[in-house]
């Protein structure tokens, strides 16, 4: 198939210029949770990122786990944290930190170019630097599908919101050390016996498969 190529330069360079273009804004950062994975980061997002990142707590989890922007305080500043495209290890979130809560122009600016840094980083960073084949990006958007068909299977069998379903998953993946992808796909797969148009796809590991069992025996008990 055809292949694609991206420069993570283009990244850094939108990072920047948002960074430059908000009055107060002193980091920007693009994070992976609950993958953990630190993207690119300008001036204290490196480590604020980070600290939301291995606490499990902060607009940036927050923004994750519901799927929408989230705001709030990290180290004194305030955050605005929105989520974008995903990959396998879960949303692209892009935070902003500011030295004042965010005003009307700065959302407006992070809504113009947020969705560029999302798409950007999605092919960039999730092929490790590896030229994006288009199968593969199809495979990225099925991952995305059966995470969300888990999280509704999980809503239907424990009623409670989106951002608590997709805890559960996180919580079940980590605590088995396999990939969240593989537990929702696994978990599919225990509640319904089969995979929509799955024929060219890796099925999950065994751990996948027990982690997804006893998640689904724990919820009807």
């Amino acid at each position: 198939m055809e292949q694609v190529k991206f420069g993570g330069e283009l990244i850094s360079r939108l990072m920047t210029h948002l960074c430059e273009r908000l009055d107060g804004c002193l980091g920007v950062g693009l994070s992976v949770w609950p993958d953990g994975a630190l993207l690119r980061a300008v001036g204290v997002a490196a480590e604020l990122d980070q600290a939301q990142v291995e606490g499990r707590e902060g607009p940036l989890v927050d923004a994750s786990r519901d799927e929408r922007q989230a705001a709030g305080k990290v180290g004194g500043l305030d955050v605005v944290a929105v989520p974008g495209s995903w990959g396998d290890g879960g949303p692209v979130v892009l935070t902003v930190y500011l030295d004042h809560e965010p005003e009307a122009e700065d959302l407006k600016a992070i809504e113009e170019i947020e969705p560029l840094v999302a798409t950007a980083a999605a092919v960039i960073e999730f092929c490790a630097g590896e030229v994006l084949r288009a199968d593969q990006m199809v495979r990225m958007v099925q991952h995305r599908r059966y995470i969300e068909q888990a999280k509704g299977l999980l809503m239907g069998a424990r009623p409670c919101p989106p951002g608590d379903a997709f805890e559960l998953l996180v919580r079940a993946s980590q605590h088995a050390n396999v990939k969240l992808r593989d537990v929702a796909m696994a978990l599919v797969l225990v509640a319904c016996g089969e995979l929509e148009d799955a024929d060219d796809m890796s099925m999950p590991p065994k751990i996948a498969y027990d982690t997804a069992q006893r998640l689904w025996e724990a919820l009807h008990v």
